[in-house]
């Protein structure tokens, strides 16, 4: 018999994704994903241009006027950014142009080779883009000379905005998402295994994150991840974590003081129980023994016969 949707193919269960084993009822712990040998993101940033007025041809991205922009700021940008400390730097994308006096949303790209800690080799070239972005919108703020050359863009140092979230060129999660089983994805993450990229959950040896169920087993369940906790020869093991253990022996050794105290209890209440009815048996014979040894004077006694 198959399980969890598989079908059989004459040989075995064919499983569905996230699924594996003889009948298929066993969820995968991890599964590597495939990754590229290069990784492309992008960062978003927005400058406020001040020696420009915005006009309508600036909204149209085949006016000359746009191109010729464009072209500037690119141009300027590339000489920012272009240094032996960013050799990941791509080029520079205009998303959008607006007024006043001209804002450009723009995306930085970047390049890099792809490692396991591409996520912190991004984090810190997301900081050198902003100190050159910063760098370039604070250099002419008092050169109204510079600022009025036509081939010179002048920029707003306070107005300069870094989105420091970098958004990747491909979606990690979404392989994760399309490989784990479908009632289980929400618990599939990405995460370092043996040095690669895996969709891991909670419950994946080996990794930074996984759950530490102690003196348990972790287990993968619809409603999440669970520790079950395991029993020795000498332990209970319980808890959410199943941190806490308490000794067989111990527990034993309470039950069996408790029966033996118990017993003693009954013992003593038996004997003082015992010993009180037979007080009480001899005091009510020597009452009855007084009342028959008493003689009152004057007692009747009939010995004669009627006739």
């Amino acid at each position: 018999q198959c399980y969890n949707g598989a079908t059989w193919n004459g040989e075995k269960c064919a499983c569905t994704q996230g699924y594996f084993g003889y009948q298929c009822q066993s969820l995968l712990g991890y599964f590597f994903i495939e990754t590229p040998k290069k990784i492309n993101a992008t960062v978003e940033l927005r400058v406020k241009v001040t020696n420009r007025n915005f006009t309508e041809d600036l909204n149209n991205i085949s006016s000359h006027t746009y191109q010729n922009f464009v072209q500037l700021f690119k141009s300027q940008m590339d000489k920012s950014y272009r240094s032996k400390d960013f050799p990941q730097y791509r080029g520079v994308i205009i998303r959008k142009l607006l007024n006043g006096s001209v804002v450009v949303e723009h995306e930085v790209v970047m390049e890099a080779d792809f490692t396991s800690e591409f996520q912190e080799l991004f984090a810190n070239l997301t900081k050198i883009i902003k100190a050159k972005v910063m760098n370039e919108t604070g250099k002419l703020l008092s050169d109204s000379e510079a600022c009025g050359n036509i081939s010179r863009l002048c920029y707003s140092e306070k107005d300069t905005f870094v989105n420091e979230t970098v958004k990747l060129g491909f979606d990690l999660q979404e392989q994760c998402t399309q490989n784990a089983a479908k009632e289980f994805t929400q618990f599939y993450y990405v995460d370092d295994l043996d040095g690669k990229l895996a969709c891991v959950t909670k419950c994946t040896p080996g990794t930074k994150s996984q759950m530490n169920c102690h003196h348990g087993r972790c287990q993968l369940q619809q409603s999440g991840p669970h520790c079950l906790c395991l029993n020795s020869d000498t332990h209970w093991h319980w808890g959410e974590s199943c941190e806490f253990s308490t000794s067989k022996s111990m527990v034993y050794g309470i039950v069996g003081a408790v029966v033996v105290l118990l017993v003693v209890s009954v013992v003593v209440l038996a004997i003082l129980l015992s010993q009180s009815q037979r007080k009480l048996h001899r005091q009510e014979n020597n009452l009855s023994r007084d009342w028959q040894e008493e003689d009152v004077p004057g007692n009747f006694q009939n010995t004669g016969i009627w006739e």
